[in-house]
């Protein structure tokens, strides 16, 4: 068994050089701890290639109500900076110590139509990504949104005659889940605020602090906050902030304060690993990552930890790499016992270092085959031996439904399926016509009842999950639950929370625990792949996560709660 030892050196942190503009007193420095530690000692946080500025949408689609509201507020002392266009063009400042941001829906001078050709839908940005890639080998150039769940548009630059053409073509190929949206809209929403008893109303608002820290709403962000219009008819508030103090608000959130270091240093390299590889998941809104599960889950300032701040700091500039290149950094909670491969559970090309491995410390490469349905049962019987038994307590799950609970569910996701469906009056019947090596659902038919009689359609993959949310993961079985010969619902026996891919957060609990340190705990979930340093990799960043302005550069001695 190996014995743990700190898988980093100790090292010293860059001196504050330049940063990027606005971002304030912060982004000079932060103090490594938030309570117990040296206030002299300060946080990484000068712009670099290694270190670049993220934009994160930490409130997607507001404004989508007209009553939606945003607190921004200084700490005790200081102003904030609202910065906002005017008519002729120019920037118009304002100075204040907090502000609440509504909405207001103004009419338009005439209506105008948005035309929104959506070539398919998903559960997860990776599968719309191959989906888009499929698209772009036919000629069709694609956006890839996510106005709810995850879809893929054609390009909002096609007239809307040229959107009926690609519609028609898909109809020809006999490509169903394609189908063209029409709006009217009369009106748009707009930012609205009170400042010195006037009230203005425009459609982007960028604001920032002195003290380089500003709260929104009930949390704290370091950097500048943008409020900003999306491709939706709503907003985007965006935290600009550099990728190391991302990461303090991404770690204890995603892995838990109380994880082992080793779980916790393995964290912080992948979840810098995943934001560098992701940041054009929200390409079409013009920011980068999003806040929660469907990127990873970032809260700011609010409820950093020491240890995860150290585990930070030890892997700084550390990323996880595959032929020289970024990984898909993807993990999940739980796994169930067996990691999935990646197209076991989204479209598009295998992934070498994410195939279907068993989650036991010492055996990874011991063989399961789940495909059939009596090996699954075994398997899931199973509640000892892994590295998730006793751990996880959703390591091995079940939990009953009723016909008219799944019903629900259906109803409620048909619109983001993608599958034209018929009116139907109730479910008849849920069968699993196949499974991957590690037991995952790749095809799961669904019976309806149809006025015009029985009718069947096939999800597959995430799809399932998708139409089912109550589903902890794709790794289950069903039994169907009976009165008398009537069909009344399943129950559904199962293991996992999420797709299962990558690292398991609560395996990794267990290894640490075992003494695997960082790197081999990633060497565990990810074989094949490399430990790197950023700066030995040729990233190609977007320009705005590399400006400089030498101006901003100051000092502050540590950031209290």
């Amino acid at each position: 068994m190996p014995s743990y030892q700190p898988p980093f050196p100790q090292r010293r942190l860059p001196l504050p050089g330049t940063l990027i503009s606005g971002l304030g007193a912060l982004l000079a420095a932060l103090a490594l701890h938030a309570a117990g530690g040296d206030p002299g000692e300060t946080w990484a946080t000068v712009v670099t290639p290694q270190n670049p500025v993220l934009h994160v949408g930490i409130l997607q689609h507001f404004g989508r109500s007209n009553k939606d509201q945003v607190e921004l507020a200084a700490p005790r002392g200081s102003l904030l900076t609202l910065e906002f266009a005017q008519a002729d063009g120019s920037t118009q400042r304002q100075r204040t110590p907090r502000v609440t941001v509504g909405i207001v829906n103004r009419a338009l001078a005439s209506p105008e139509t948005v035309y929104r050709l959506i070539l398919s839908s998903h559960k997860s940005f990776e599968s719309a990504e191959a989906s888009a890639n499929s698209w772009e080998s036919l000629g069709v150039r694609t956006e890839i949104a996510q106005p709810q769940e995850w879809q893929v548009w054609a390009s909002r630059a096609y007239t809307p005659q040229q959107l009926i053409q690609i519609q028609q073509y898909a109809q020809a190929k006999e490509i169903p889940q394609v189908r063209l949206e029409v709006q009217e809209r009369r009106e748009r929403a707009e930012l609205s605020w009170v400042h010195e008893h006037f009230r203005y109303h425009r459609t982007r608002l960028r604001v920032t602090s002195d003290a380089g820290y500003l709260r929104v709403n009930d949390r704290y962000y370091a950097g500048s906050i943008t409020l900003q219009p999306n491709a939706y008819g709503s907003y985007t508030v965006v935290n600009a902030v550099p990728l190391e103090t991302y990461l303090r608000g991404v770690v204890p959130h995603e892995v838990g304060p109380g994880a082992p270091f080793a779980a916790m240093a393995a964290q912080a390299i992948l979840a810098r690993t995943y934001a560098l590889k992701n940041l054009h998941r929200f390409r079409i809104d013009d920011y980068q990552l999003c806040a929660n599960t469907h990127c990873q889950v970032y809260k700011g300032l609010s409820g950093t930890h020491p240890r995860a701040d150290e585990a930070i700091r030890q892997t700084s500039g550390l990323v996880l790499t595959y032929n020289g290149e970024l990984v898909d950094a993807v993990y999940s909670s739980t796994n169930g016992g067996i990691s999935a491969g990646f197209e076991e559970v989204w479209d598009g090309e295998p992934r070498p270092y994410l195939r279907p491995r068993a989650d036991i410390a010492h055996q990874p490469d011991q063989l399961f085959d789940l495909r059939q349905e009596g090996d699954l049962q075994a398997f899931l019987a199973r509640q000892e031996g892994f590295n998730e038994a006793g751990v996880s307590r959703l390591f091995r799950w079940e939990f009953s439904q009723s016909l008219e609970e799944l019903d629900a569910q259906l109803r409620a996701a048909q619109e983001y399926l993608g599958i034209p469906l018929p009116e139907w009056t109730t479910i008849q019947g849920l069968h699993v016509l196949e499974r991957s090596v590690s037991g995952r659902v790749q095809a799961l038919q669904v019976g309806l009842q149809t006025p015009r009689g029985p009718y069947s359609m096939v999800l597959r993959k995430d799809q399932v999950r998708l139409a089912f949310p109550r589903l902890y993961s794709t790794l289950f079985r069903v039994e169907p639950l009976k009165q008398g010969e009537r069909l009344t619902g399943y129950r559904f026996i199962g293991g996992g929370f999420g797709h299962g891919v990558g690292l398991s957060q609560y395996g990794a609990y267990t290894l640490a625990r075992q003494g695997f340190n960082a790197a081999q705990i990633l060497a565990f979930y990810y074989p094949g792949t490399t430990l790197a340093e950023l700066g030995s990799l040729s990233l190609q960043l977007p320009e705005a996560s590399l400006a400089f302005d030498n101006s901003q550069v100051q000092s502050l001695s540590g950031y209290q709660r």
